[in-house]
């Protein structure tokens, strides 16, 4: 559904991230690692911004690992630090539900601890894998992740793809969801209902966080002014632009391109 933002701080955090094999693609956005072992440094905040995915994490703290779990439907402003390597997968919109069978509402917003909670959860296997991270480099770790999920597709076919297809069309903010969701048979209070239980939100919600997402990449990627990036994005006008923009990211469009390109030539 959306292209990858780096974090305003990935060289600060040791922030890598690869794209997945292509049979997991359509259910995975990226793996990530982060995280300078040995080093204590202080922590940086950075702003997730919300696009229907959701995130696995593991960080390798001693003795025991952390393992959480987190489907954010606003923006979460997160406290990181590099004092222990980090691993994470992040699913597009769909994807835990369709490849790992997770419904979102279990952990919407906040960061599910999984510990003792891994079988039920449908996260058979990840435990054996988690410990051989521990002495892997951040590359090799990814790779087994990687394979972890690739034997999960193995053993399972991925549910309903018709709604998989439903939100990437979405994404791509082509069509009114209703109308997608016509041509695939769904009812609009059907396909309602099948995208609040497994993706976590409304159609229009997904609407709004693409919008959100082409909007970001065309005020870090163009000059363009804010009208005319309203317009291509789905926007009415500049102040509906504004309006939405700010209660979704916390801030107007003209902040964050400020922000973040700041950030990016300071870097």
């Amino acid at each position: 559904m959306t292209e990858f933002i780096l974090p305003s701080n990935a060289n600060y955090l040791n922030f890598r991230h690869r794209l997945p094999d292509k049979c997991l693609a359509p259910w995975v956005q990226c793996l990530w690692s982060m995280g300078r072992p040995g080093h204590l440094t202080e922590s940086r905040t950075e702003k997730f911004y919300p696009d229907a995915g959701a995130s696995l994490s593991i960080k390798l703290t001693s003795p025991h690992p952390i393992i959480t779990l987190c489907f954010n439907k606003t923006t979460l402003i997160e406290t990181l630090d590099t004092t222990a390597p980090c691993l994470g997968i992040r699913f597009k919109a769909a994807g835990a539900h369709c490849l790992l069978g997770l419904l979102p509402e279990a952990f919407t917003d906040t960061h599910y601890r999984l510990d003792n909670e891994l079988e039920p959860l449908g996260l058979q296997g990840l435990i054996p894998v988690v410990e051989r991270l521990y002495q892997s480099d951040s590359q090799q770790g990814l790779r087994l992740l990687e394979t972890w999920l690739l034997h999960r597709l193995e053993s399972q076919s991925p549910a309903n793809s018709r709604i998989t297809t439903i939100v990437q069309a979405i994404g791509e903010l082509q069509l009114p969801p209703q109308q997608l969701g016509a041509t695939l048979g769904f009812t609009r209070r059907t396909l309602e209902r099948k995208l609040k239980r497994e993706v976590g939100v409304t159609p229009g919600q997904l609407v709004a966080y693409a919008r959100l997402n082409r909007a970001r990449h065309g005020l870090l990627a163009t000059t363009l002014p804010l009208t005319e990036i309203a317009l291509q994005c789905g926007y009415y006008d500049q102040a509906h632009f504004t309006h939405a923009f700010q209660s979704l990211a916390y801030e107007t469009p003209a902040a964050y391109r400020k922000r973040k390109l700041s950030q990016i030539y300071k870097a």
